[in-house]
Order: structure tokens, then C-alpha cells, then sequence
């Protein structure tokens, strides 16, 4: 194939590759708006139609806002999301994590004592 054939061919590549791109880029924003939708449906329900969700957003009334001396601040009304149980106990975790932690803690101090014998030998 002669180098005018080659650069054709490339000319014809460019664009179909353009509309390949310009494509995936099309695809890419339906699946954010999907996502997004999904995103409503999950906090919302499916009938669009508003209800409060701890954690997200509240409509408070005048009396609310009244109660809580006018502040605006958000978390005030909205409060906070319901935590899911992981099923874990916390203070097992927690002494395992302490365990763990002293074993490691042991093992640097004995790998810091081991550098510093080390270094006295190669200083002097």
C-alpha cells in the first residue's frame, strides 16, 4: 500500500474513532442520569412524590425553626442517617484491633533497638 492510500485510510479512521468517542461520551451521560434516578427512587420511593429522609433533608415548619431560636444551620432539622448493624461487636473489634496493635508496636520497637545496634557498629 503506497503512503497516499495510508493517510487516506487514516483520514477515514480520525472520524469514525471521533464518533466512536463522542458516543461513549452520549452513553456515559444516560447512565449518570440512570444512576441519578436510581439515586431518587432509593431515598424517595418511586412515586416523586417528597418525604423527609434523616441524614438528607426536612421541611420544617416555622414552629421548628422558632423552637431551635431561628438557627438555619441544616443538621439542626435534619439530624442524622440510620446506621445499618454490621453485625460486628464493637468492643471485640476494638480489643482485637488493641491487640494487634501492641504486637506491632513490640515488633518496631525490637526492629528500632536492632537499627540503633546497627548503627553504633558502622559509626564507631
Amino acid at each position: 500500500m503506497n503512503a497516499a492510500a495510508k493517510n487516506l485510510k487514516k483520514r477515514d479512521v480520525k472520524p469514525m474513532r471521533q464518533k466512536g468517542d463522542d458516543f461513549i461520551s452520549v452513553l456515559q451521560s444516560i447512565i449518570t442520569v440512570i444512576d441519578d434516578r436510581q439515586w431518587l427512587v432509593d431515598k424517595f420511593g418511586d412515586e416523586g412524590i417528597y418525604q423527609d429522609v434523616a441524614g438528607l433533608c426536612k421541611i420544617a415548619t416555622i414552629g421548628e425553626i422558632a423552637e431551635k431560636d431561628y438557627s438555619l444551620t441544616p443538621g439542626a432539622y435534619v439530624g442524622v442517617a440510620a446506621q445499618e448493624d454490621d453485625g460486628v461487636d464493637f468492643h471485640e473489634r476494638m480489643t482485637e484491633i488493641h491487640v494487634e496493635l501492641n504486637k506491632l508496636n513490640a515488633e518496631a520497637n525490637k526492629l528500632m533497638e536492632e537499627i540503633n545496634k546497627n548503627w553504633e557498629k558502622i559509626s564507631g
